[in-house]
């Protein structure tokens, strides 16, 4: 996977293209389909080549990180997702969800996926993948042993540059090459976890970078190339010298040099300053930074990639406006996870249920609760609720599911659940018959 990341292809898999180049036949054996239609050839050449800006810049994987604001929201996103536990229950015969006990697929998920991969990074990865790429693929690795066959024994996590995704029917199947060994193989839709964004049209989904936020990072490459271009000259516009009399070539010489003395010729592209004789000023040639508003410019294409990706602008960084979502930033939060975080994860959940089990019995699903704990006080007074009293009704936990989630024992005794005493009303006392007389 080191290698892998460090390579310099283009956008897409070349897997297909070079194979059935060096291979005549190979594609037919194995399945492959060649490009034979329009609408193929259209989608071959989207994956395999960078998409350009209107500023001239390509917009892929590679190009986008180099925007900040794309590296900070993606940071921010996948840091929200990976603090998230995969927990599994199960629903028993009343419809009752109970969570089951850890067993090595909770490892798997939770701890560390494949011998090279943390969870966290795996999590990481597939968060990467899908906002830059549109989708990210891990095989299913199962047990062929006699006695377990079948069952999950780990995951290979793949590039996008080596694993494409084609369909056979109503099915996909998975064309993937090793890393290690070169060899190509395919894989059947059940045996690989097909992790997916926005827009999935049954092959592939949408690339949010390539999409909804191609011109704002475009612009930012160009943009950020300038400023830096201005700053290694010095920021120096251009600019010309006018003297007032006739100067020969040894003499313009002298007032470069006393020029480049006094202020420095910069280390861009820039040359020295035009000399012109017969004149007496010094006339700026180019614009400044600020007189394009290069500044207002770069702050509208943060908001635009922030919106793209879905990441609130004040999650990164950005104060100068405060967000619709709310004017605290627990509420901003509490958005972020419900509008973003989540509809990712409901995705990726039912990917993982419908191909790690196959029936409506045991499922997966994403614990959100660490990312919806508010501060300390805010955390007792919700305990206190859940535990339930006098004056706050019954409680829907118990003392030691409070502790367990603080990371604390359990108490003796602490696992009953606080029901509030009915009060029955006091029975009227009979009414003397002699009363009044």
């Amino acid at each position: 996977m080191t290698n892998t990341l460090n390579r310099t292809a283009p956008e897409g898999s070349r897997i297909l293209s070079e194979w059935v180049s060096s291979r005549p036949g190979a594609a037919q054996r194995a399945g492959v389909k060649a490009l034979s239609s329009a609408s193929d050839s259209a989608n071959f050449d989207a994956l395999f080549h960078p998409i350009r800006s209107a500023s001239g810049y390509p917009v892929n994987d590679r190009t986008a990180m180099l925007v900040s604001t794309v590296y900070a929201c993606l940071t921010k996103i996948a840091g929200a997702v990976l603090q998230l536990p995969l927990n599994q229950y199960r629903l028993d015969e009343h419809g009752d969800r109970r969570e089951a006990a850890r067993n090595p697929l909770w490892w798997l998920l939770n701890e560390s996926p494949a011998p090279a991969w943390t969870a966290a990074s795996w999590k990481e990865w597939i968060v990467r993948c899908v906002h830059l790429r549109g989708d990210q693929h891990t095989e299913i690795l199962r047990s062929k042993r006699l006695s377990s066959f079948g069952e999950i024994v780990g995951f290979k996590v793949h590039h996008p540059d080596y694993s494409t995704a084609r369909r056979v029917g109503d099915r996909l199947v998975y064309d993937v090459q090793d890393i290690n060994t070169g060899r190509i193989y395919t894989v059947d839709q059940d045996d690989m976890l097909h992790f997916s964004g926005f827009g999935f049209d049954g092959l592939r989904s949408v690339s949010a970078i390539q999409h909804a936020a191609r011109t704002g990072i475009g612009n930012s490459l160009a943009a950020g190339e300038y400023t830096g271009k201005s700053i290694g000259e010095g920021a120096m516009p251009q600019i010309a010298l006018r003297y007032p009399n006739k100067m020969g070539p040894e003499q313009q010489k002298l007032l470069r040099n006393s020029f480049e003395a006094t202020y420095g010729s910069g280390a861009g592209n820039r040359k020295l300053p035009l000399v012109l004789t017969e004149g007496a000023d010094v006339h700026e040639m180019s614009i400044s930074p600020v007189d394009m508003q290069l500044i207002e410019s770069r702050r509208f294409e943060r908001e635009d990639i922030c919106q793209a990706l879905g990441v609130p602008p004040v999650l990164i960084g950005e104060n100068e406006k405060t967000s619709s979502w709310g004017s605290g930033i627990e509420q901003i939060t509490i958005g972020f996870v419900r509008y973003t975080i989540k509809p990712h994860l409901g995705r990726w959940a039912e990917e993982l249920n419908r191909k790690l089990f196959r029936n409506a019995g045991p499922f997966l699903e994403f614990d959100l609760e660490e990312l919806l704990l508010g501060d300390s006080k805010a955390q007792a007074e919700a305990d206190r609720a859940a535990l339930g009293g006098p004056g706050s009704g019954n409680g829907y936990k118990t003392v030691n599911e409070v502790r367990r989630s603080r990371n604390l024992p359990p108490k003796p005794g602490g696992d009953v659940l606080f029901v509030a005493e009915a009060k029955t009303p006091a029975a009227k006392p009979a009414k003397d018959p002699n009363e009044g007389q």
